[in-house]
């Protein structure tokens, strides 16, 4: 068992453990450090440590009577619910029972030799009265008193309500950005759908025999965000197949009045991760106000490169006349790109949106994750199978 399980646990067993460390502990400590009115020399090795341990023990069941009714019943039912009146006058009532029967027992116990209860020690003085007295309110606040011991426990609770408090808001955050993601991302696709399936319609109003090559392309590609694409992560390398598919799919469509340049050029690309689907928009978005919206010839260039973790992504397409431009360009497609890169990528990603010499312009920058190595094929890799020939 770690400590961090011990101190977080709930379960009641570790929790009782919890309590018997303390107070053992706690135990100790009182024994190692209360100097009482005799040294060992004057009483004796084993009459001092006899009366250390034994007053230790009977401060420690005092401070329990305090601790536990303070802790477990006036802070939860009185301050907690802002009872402060109650609680002050309660927590008055248990200071006076507590002196009360830390005096008794201090008397009956430790000073009165006549009491059927007295600790008689050999060679140990017992207290006086006023002792008994005195030492009925000091015990309670100096360094090793109940005061003390109280503030402990009430330290190690407080940190573990907050901690587990931090960790639940850490685990909703975690849940609404999740739900957000799988929002965002579903968002994609009949986004995307929509646009392939317009394609596949205008095909098929010309009667064009490539409206059946498209519809099976579209095929795969709905195959592969219904798979790959529900996952947090997927390899780049899918990701821009799955891209080039796409631009084969409008390069069918637009055929030569479509001037398409790609240039991809790609580093340690078996080890690169992306969150699937935050490139497609942009280039559905350059096709439709950049390809679609041209009269005769339309031009687009997407250049893809990686080097060691970052990933560039750049496509701009030619400005044509239509009524949307700038920041209103930037529709349900992009927007969702900029929340997702937002949630996935905090810190770790650029990204700009700009006009200039009669082009729009994309820039994406992301600091990818890598791929954690397969033990299995890293094993493989250093013991290689020899072929045993006969």
């Amino acid at each position: 068992m770690n400590p961090r399980h011990l101190i977080f646990s709930t379960d009641r067993s570790i929790r009782l453990g919890r309590h018997v460390i303390f107070w053992l502990s706690w135990f100790l400590y009182l024994s190692c450090t209360q100097l009482r009115n005799q040294t060992p020399d004057e009483v004796g090795m084993k009459s001092f440590v006899i009366y250390q341990m034994s007053v230790s023990a009977n401060r420690i069941f005092l401070q329990m009577l305090f601790c536990y009714p303070f802790i477990y019943i006036l802070i939860p039912r009185f301050f907690q619910k802002k009872k402060y009146s109650a609680f002050f006058l309660s927590l008055i009532v248990l200071l006076v029972i507590m002196y009360w029967l830390t005096y008794i027992d201090y008397l009956y116990i430790w000073t009165d030799r006549s009491s059927p209860i007295f600790f008689d020690i050999p060679g140990i003085r017992p207290l006086s009265p006023f002792q008994a007295k005195y030492f009925a309110a000091y015990s309670n606040i100096h360094c090793t008193g109940t005061f003390v011991a109280v503030s402990i426990i009430l330290s190690v609770k407080y940190y573990k309500n907050w901690f587990n408090k931090e960790r639940e808001n850490e685990t909703l955050i975690y849940q609404n950005s999740k739900a957000e993601l799988q929002l965002l991302k579903a968002q994609v696709h009949p986004h995307f759908l929509f646009n392939t399936l317009n394609n596949i319609y205008a095909l098929m109003l010309d009667d064009s025999p490539k409206a059946i090559t498209v519809l099976n392309e579209l095929s795969g590609m709905v195959l592969y965000m219904t798979n790959e694409g529900t996952g947090y992560l997927v390899p780049l390398t899918k990701e821009i197949k799955m891209l080039q598919d796409y631009i084969g799919l409008e390069k069918i469509r637009y055929g030569e009045r479509l001037e398409m340049i790609t240039d991809i050029t790609l580093d340690e690309e078996d080890d690169l991760l992306i969150a699937p689907l935050l490139m497609i928009p942009f280039v559905e978005n350059s096709f439709k106000h950049g390809a679609s919206n041209a009269m005769d010839h339309a031009r687009i260039h997407l250049q893809i490169l990686t080097q060691h973790d970052q990933l560039t992504f750049i496509i701009h397409n030619d400005i044509h006349p239509i009524p949307e431009k700038g920041e209103k360009r930037i529709k349900i497609g992009l927007k969702n790109v900029i929340k997702r890169l937002q949630i996935l990528y905090p810190q770790k990603h650029s990204l700009q949106f700009g006009e200039a010499n009669g082009l729009f312009a994309v820039t994406m920058n992301i600091m990818l994750d890598k791929q954690k190595p397969d033990p299995k094929t890293e094993k493989s890799k250093k013991n290689p199978l020899i072929p045993v020939y006969a």
